[in-house]
């Protein structure tokens, strides 16, 4: 795979993109998202970039998106299938129902133009009002359904190996999560924890890479308070240690793997 494009614009980018699939060129889209992360995590932002999955297609997908024609809107001059008589668009080059490529016994069909002699009666008033509440109400669900399914799961690639080692998890529109693949191997070993006000109060950290965490750090008020050492079997908390000010001040043990603090012993 080579990347042929990058741009701030993803109806630019899915222009292209069909552009070069109908040119025979198979093409994918990565990064479609753009994040920033607030708190302690600084600013990131992610263009969305197209890449043809064919090394061989990349010449020809280059000199495809530098000519002039490449980012005009299709034309949307219809036309009439000569063998079925079904009516495309015109940036359409062949029947969807029938398979026939368009040519020159194709018939051109335009949208009817409105007569201007005709008269065009204003709605009644119960009509308008009816018609903006309804109006208003789709805007309202549509939005809600945005707001809850836009951003929840927003995973994007750090090092550009094609590979997600960052995703952000999130409530609605509020961040809950951030998951990193830290050292690049596919793994993910370090999960933050937010609250709503964007502030970190627990980090899983999966040394064992079995996928459930074996250390966890809470922090209170934004410092580390204490952190968890947990049994790889029993999943039970088996050393506590208590810190203040970032300083260790107490150490606490599972001595007979109950998941009981039983000792204690002061720093």
């Amino acid at each position: 795979m080579k990347k042929v494009f990058v741009s701030q614009n993803l109806v630019e980018i899915e222009m292209l993109k069909e552009r070069l699939e109908r040119a025979g060129i198979p093409c994918t889209i990565k990064n479609q998202y753009s994040s920033s992360l607030s708190g302690e995590v600084p600013f990131t932002e992610v263009f969305p970039e197209l890449w043809v999955v064919r090394d061989i297609d990349n010449d020809q997908a280059l000199e495809l998106i530098e000519e002039p024609s490449a980012f005009d809107i299709p034309s949307q001059n219809g036309w009439a299938c000569a063998a079925c008589g079904e009516h495309h668009d015109g940036q359409f080059g062949a029947c969807w129902k029938c398979g026939r490529e368009r040519g020159p016994d194709s018939k051109a069909t335009h949208p009817p133009s409105p007569d201007p002699d005709s008269p065009n009666p204003l709605p009644l008033v119960p009509d308008v009002v009816r018609g903006f509440l309804l109006g208003a109400l789709f805007t309202v669900a549509g939005y809600a359904l945005w707001n809850y399914l836009s951003l929840t799961g927003n995973p994007y690639d750090r090092n550009g190996d094609g590979k997600d080692d960052v995703i952000n998890e999130y409530v609605g529109r509020v961040l809950q999560s951030i998951t990193y693949d830290n050292n690049f191997d596919g793994f993910f070993e370090t999960r933050y924890i937010f609250n709503r006000n964007g502030d970190v109060v627990s980090t899983e950290i999966d040394r064992n890479q079995d996928g459930k965490p074996d250390v966890v750090g809470h922090n209170t008020l934004g410092k580390l308070d204490f952190v968890e050492i947990l049994n790889l079997e029993t999943g039970k908390v088996r050393k506590r240690i208590h810190y203040k000010l970032d300083i260790k001040t107490r150490e606490e043990f599972d001595q007979d793997g109950d998941g009981a603090l039983e000792c204690s012993n002061p720093v």
